[in-house]
């Protein structure tokens, strides 16, 4: 039986110096407080990584994912990716699925991220909203479709830098086809 911890208070604006967003407060059982600080870029980041629409369900998995099992820790920047066979058996050890970064698209980190966090709702925590104070937040986010498009694409090209070791092409802020 999943813990459950609710959410007491929802503060807006300033997080930390020049950072607009969200704090959101839980009791958890024993009557400790947690407070939990969301930046509002942080709904545009999950979108784009994992291709989430519904504003409710970013904020759902935003609150969840702190209290997910231990993943593997991430390559440091400076490690040369895996090549894809170790990729592909490290999923096979992980019962949701790949990470963000093991996914070969964003339906499969989608699909495994989602897994995810029903284990922690399922096994751990569910962080519940009993006085309603969540849909201020989710109506409130602020999602530009274009920053969301261009975290995107920086998502996608981190993910096939660390699964195939380089673009096919050189990034720039152009592509063009060549001209007959």
């Amino acid at each position: 039986m999943p813990d459950e911890y609710k959410i007491a208070d929802v503060l807006a604006g300033e997080i930390s110096p020049g950072v607009e967003g969200w704090l959101v407060v839980t009791v958890r059982p024993g009557d400790v407080r947690y407070q939990h600080a969301i930046p509002q870029v942080a709904f545009e980041w999950r979108a784009a990584e994992y291709g989430l629409t519904d504003p409710a369900e970013i904020l759902d998995v935003i609150l969840h994912e702190p209290y997910q099992e231990t993943a593997a820790p991430a390559l440091p920047q400076s490690v040369k990716a895996p090549p894809v066979k170790a990729v592909v058996a490290a999923k096979a050890q992980d019962r949701h699925g790949p990470t963000l970064q093991q996914a070969t698209s964003t339906r499969d980190a989608r699909e495994a991220h989602r897994s995810r966090i029903a284990a922690v709702k399922t096994d751990r925590v569910r962080v519940t909203d009993p006085d309603g104070l969540l849909p201020h937040v989710y109506s409130n986010h602020r999602m530009d479709p274009d920053r969301v498009r261009a975290k995107r694409e920086a998502v996608d090209v981190n993910r096939w830098n660390r699964l195939y070791g380089g673009l096919p092409v050189p990034v720039t802020t152009y592509l063009e086809a060549p001209r007959a």
